[in-house]
């Protein structure tokens, strides 16, 4: 799968409150979602959301009362109902999701890098599309096992250094991000480019990681020897999260592509 057109402009925007760093130092954020076309999708879907990195909550009007959910329980829902019908995508069972982990904030938005229990956002995308398959954020856990997301239901794929084939589409995953392995979600760095380096070995045609590669762009941040690997190895389409790009898609003069979704959403279609 290759990206032949990524629009840089937001086709639409979620607003939502991202957490500050004391109590009340909450703010109001908007979440844009962007259109990018793809030479060939799976041929059971129309359309691929893509996304990571949703640390916020709903902003109280639209809680009705309750605590504020998790941004990303309630946005597969309002896709549905707010943008994908203008772009003539009406049927939810014909869309799937790619989510490249960290998915948590905590309650009470004061503070950034709380870890926790993202079960509930697995969940709300697999109800809502045909199909999911994603990674582990390192502030992801679920529920009692912090370091393994449960069988939620059978359209749902967790991958960690594992595949699956989605009609014809082979994805591999690699969820974390290296460091210290007696911490969630984290391995040693050499731990970390074995299992990448196995899993390109299987030919994939789609890689969602964490953790990712660098640029060459300024500001563009990301492992460098991560890319090293990946450009070696690759011509695989590489999504990733973790750390924001200013300018989310880079092509590679060695024909790798990568797409960051930190704190947005794509919108593949053909």
């Amino acid at each position: 799968m290759k990206v032949t057109d990524f629009q840089k402009t937001p086709i639409a925007e979620f607003r939502y409150l991202n957490a500050g760093r004391s109590a009340g130092s909450f703010y109001e954020d908007k979440l844009p979602v962007h259109r990018a076309r793809v030479d060939q999708l799976p041929s059971n879907v129309d359309a691929i959301i893509v996304t990571a990195d949703l640390q916020g909550r709903e902003r109280f009007q639209e809680a009705m009362g309750g605590p504020p959910r998790l941004l990303g329980e309630v946005i597969p829902r309002r896709l549905i109902e707010e943008v994908l019908p203008g772009l003539n995508l009406k049927d939810p069972t014909r869309i799937g999701a790619w989510l490249a982990g960290d998915f948590y904030t905590v309650p009470a938005l004061d503070k950034r890098g709380g870890t926790g229990d993202v079960t509930s956002v697995w969940r709300a995308f697999g109800d809502a599309f045909a199909w999911v398959a994603g990674v582990a954020g390192n502030h992801d856990t679920f529920g009692d096992n912090k370091s393994q997301c449960p069988r939620i239901s059978t359209n749902v794929h967790y991958l960690e250094g594992s595949t699956v084939n989605i009609a014809g589409l082979l994805v591999g995953g690699i969820g974390g991000i290296i460091g210290d392995p007696n911490r969630v979600h984290r391995r040693h760095e050499d731990d970390y480019l074995e299992t990448l380096e196995r899993l390109l070995n299987e030919q994939i045609d789609v890689l969602l990681m964490h953790e990712g590669p660098d640029d060459a762009m300024p500001g563009q941040r990301g492992n460098t020897r991560i890319r090293e690997v990946l450009e070696r190895s690759s011509s695989c389409l590489v999504i990733r999260g973790h750390s924001h790009w200013h300018d989310p898609f880079a092509e590679f003069t060695s024909g790798l592509q990568v797409l960051n979704v930190d704190a947005r959403i794509v919108i593949l279609t053909e």
